[in-house]
C-alpha cells in the first residue's frame, strides 16, 4: 500500500493539534510515513537536535512514559520513545552531541 497525501494529513493534523494544545512546544523535525506494524499503518517520527528541555516537553506533550537511551557510531548519543495516538505511532527522538546526556535530563526526561 502507498501512502496518500490524505494519510499524510492525518498525520500532520495530530502535529497541528499538539501544537495548538501545547503552544510552546519547540519546533522539531516531523515526517509522516507508512509502517507496517501491528500497532499502526501510519508513523510520526517527531525528531530534536540537541535540545533536551525541547525533548521533555514533547515527551510530556505525548504522554510518553518510557525513554531509552544509546550511544551511536562517531561517539553521539539517540534518546527515543514511542506512543500510540488515535492509531498513529509517534516516534519521539532526540539526538544529543557528542557529550553524554547528563543524569539529571536522563531522569528529567524519565
Amino acid at each position: 500500500m502507498s501512502l496518500t497525501a490524505y494519510d499524510q494529513a492525518r498525520g500532520l493534523r495530530l502535529i497541528a493539534e499538539l501544537g495548538e494544545t501545547h503552544p510552546h512546544l519547540p519546533a522539531a523535525e516531523v515526517h509522516v510515513h507508512r509502517q507496517i506494524s501491528l500497532v499502526a499503518e501510519l508513523t510520526i517520527d517527531v525528531v530534536l537536535h540537541g535540545d533536551e528541555a525541547g525533548f521533555a516537553q514533547w515527551q510530556r506533550a505525548l504522554g510518553i512514559t518510557s525513554v531509552e537511551t544509546h550511544r551511536v557510531m562517531l561517539g553521539g548519543w539517540v534518546s527515543s520513545g514511542h506512543v500510540t495516538r488515535d492509531g498513529i505511532s509517534i516516534v519521539l527522538t532526540l539526538h544529543h552531541r557528542q557529550d553524554a546526556p547528563s543524569a539529571r535530563t536522563l531522569a528529567v526526561a524519565a
